[in-house]
C-alpha cells in the first residue's frame, strides 16, 4: 500500500508513514468486481429484460460483494485492533525500556557514586599515605612519636625527614627535642652543630639552635654560638641576639691604691663576678661601682637584653699593691738610760710589728721574734732592739734599730 500523503511504498503494519510521519489510513483495494455490478445494475435499470438467472447471478454477486466487504471490514477492524493492539505493546515496550533505561541510569549513578567514593577515599587513603611520607608528615609522626616516647621510632622519622630536606630546620628541631626529652643535652646540641656545619648559611637553623638554647636555659651558648658565626647575612638577621660586651672604666693594670671599677652597656643589665667564675644572670647584678681592693682582683662580666641573651663575658684582672711602710718608728732613740724606761712602735693599719732584742732581723714566724702588741720595758743593760712591719701579704718592712743602754743608780 501506498502513504496517502507523500505516496511512499509503506506495509499494513506500520501505523505511521517512516518517511513523512503521516498517519497510514486503511483503504480497500480496488476491486473489478465493483464495475462489473455496476455495468449490470445499469443495465436492469435501462430497462432491458433479465432473466431470473441473471437475477439470482445479480444477487450472488451483490451478496458476494457485501459478503466481501464485511469481510473486508471485519479485516479492517482485526487490523485496526491489531494495530492498537501492537501500538499498546510497542507503548509498554517503550515504557519498559524506558524504565530499564531508568533503572540503569540509577545503577550507573549509583555506581558512580560508589566509584566517586571510592575513588575518593582511595585518594584520601594515597594523599594521607602521600602526607604521611611528605617531609610535614613525618615532621607530624615524629613529634606524634616523641609524645608517645617512641623515642627510637621518633628519631628514626626525623632523620628521614632530614634525608629529605636537609636544608629545612624542622627536623633537626625535632631531633633536638626528642635528645632533650631524654635528657642529653650534648646529644642534642650536636644534632644542630652538626645541621650549621652542613648549612652555614641557613638563618632558620640558627634560629631554631637559639631557640633550643633558650629553652634548655643555656642562653650564655648563645653568643658563642653567634661568635662561630661567619656569615654576614646570618648576623644581620640575627641582629637582635648579639649583644655587645659591657665596658670596663679601668685598663689592666697594677696599681698603687684601692681602685673603683664602673661597668656600662646599652643593654637591659650587667652581671658580674671576682672569684674566677663566669658569669651568668644568677650573678651579682651590677648597681654600683666595683672595689678593687689590694692584691689581684679579676672582674668577669656580662650584658643582657630584653631577650634575655647575654653578652660574651668580657674579663679583666687588676692588681693593686700598696707601697710599704718605711722602717717603722721606735722610742725613744738609742741612748743611754738611768730610770726605768717603755719602748713603743707606731705600727700603720694592715700591719704587724715584730721586734728582737739581739740585734737580729726581726721574723714572723722566728723563736726569737715577738709580736708587738703593747710598750715593752727596756731591759736593763746594753739591749740591741730591732723592729720591722710586715704587711698582710708578708712583705717586711726597712729594720728599726735602737741600741740602748740602762743603768739603774741606787744612790
Amino acid at each position: 500500500m501506498k502513504c496517502a500523503k507523500c505516496g511512499a511504498e509503506i506495509t499494513y503494519d506500520l501505523g505511521y508513514c517512516p518517511y513523512c510521519g503521516a498517519e497510514v489510513r486503511i483503504v480497500p483495494d480496488y476491486n473489478p468486481l465493483d464495475d462489473m455490478l455496476a455495468e449490470q445494475v445499469r443495465d436492469a435499470i435501462g430497462g432491458g429484460e433479465t432473466s431470473e438467472n441473471e437475477l439470482e447471478r445479480y444477487r450472488q454477486a451483490v451478496q458476494e460483494k457485501l459478503k466481501q466487504q464485511k469481510q473486508e471490514e471485519q479485516q479492517k477492524r482485526e487490523f485496526v485492533q491489531r494495530r492498537s493492539q501492537i501500538e499498546a505493546e510497542e507503548e509498554a515496550r517503550r515504557k519498559k525500556r524506558l524504565a530499564r533505561r531508568r533503572e540503569v541510569r540509577r545503577k550507573k549513578r549509583r555506581l558512580l557514586i560508589g566509584m566517586t567514593a571510592a575513588s575518593v577515599g582511595l585518594l584520601t587513603l594515597l594523599s594521607a599515605g602521600i602526607y604521611r611520607s611528605s617531609y610535614s608528615g613525618k615532621i607530624k609522626k615524629g613529634y606524634a612519636l616523641a609524645k608517645e616516647q617512641k623515642y627510637d621510632q621518633a628519631i628514626r622519622t626525623f632523620e628521614k625527614a632530614v634525608e629529605k630536606k636537609p636544608a629545612r630546620a624542622e627536623a633537626y628541631a625535632g631531633l633536638a627535642a626528642v635528645y632533650n626529652a631524654q635528657e642529653d643535652l650534648d646529644r642534642a646540641e650536636m644534632v644542630f652543630w652538626d645541621a650549621i656545619e652542613a648549612n652555614p648559611t641557613s638563618v632558620e637553623l640558627y634560629e631554631e639552635m637559639i631557640d633550643f638554647y633558650i629553652a634548655t636555659d643555656q642562653e650564655t651558648q648563645i653568643p658563642l654560638l653567634l661568635d662561630e658565626c661567619e656569615d654576614e647575612s646570618v648576623l644581620t638577621a640575627l641582629k637582635s641576639y648579639q649583644v655587645k660586651v659591657p665596658k670596663f672604666s679601668l685598663d689592666e693594670s697594677k696599681y698603687d691604691e684601692v681602685q673603683e671599677l664602673t661597668l656600662t652597656s646599652k643593654a637591659k643589665e650587667i652581671y658580674y663576678t671576682i672569684d674566677g667564675s663566669e658569669p651568668t644572670t644568677d650573678s651579682t647584678k651590677y648597681e654600683e661601682p666595683i672595689s678593687i681592693p689590694e692584691g689581684t682582683t679579676t672582674v668577669k662580666a656580662i650584658a643582657v637584653n630584653k631577650k634575655g641573651v647575654p653578652s660574651l663575658t668580657e674579663e679583666k684582672t687588676y692588681t693593686v699593691e700598696l707601697p710599704l711602710e718605711d722602717a717603722p718608728v721606735v722610742t725613744p732613740t738609742t741612748g743611754q738610760y738611768y730610770e726605768y724606761t717603755m719602748i713603743e712602735i707606731e705600727v700603720p693599719e694592715g700591719y704587724e710589728a715584730y721586734y728582737t732584742f739581739n740585734g737580729e732581723v726581726p721574723e714572723k714566724d722566728s723563736e726569737d721574734s715577738y709580736k708587738y702588741t703593747e710598750p715593752i720595758e727596756m731591759p736593763e743593760g746594753n739591749t740591741l732592739f730591732s723592729a720591722v712591719l710586715i704587711d698582710k701579704k708578708g712583705r717586711a718592712s726597712a729594720v728599726t734599730k735602737r741600741n740602748y743602754t740602762l743603768t739603774y743608780s741606787y744612790e
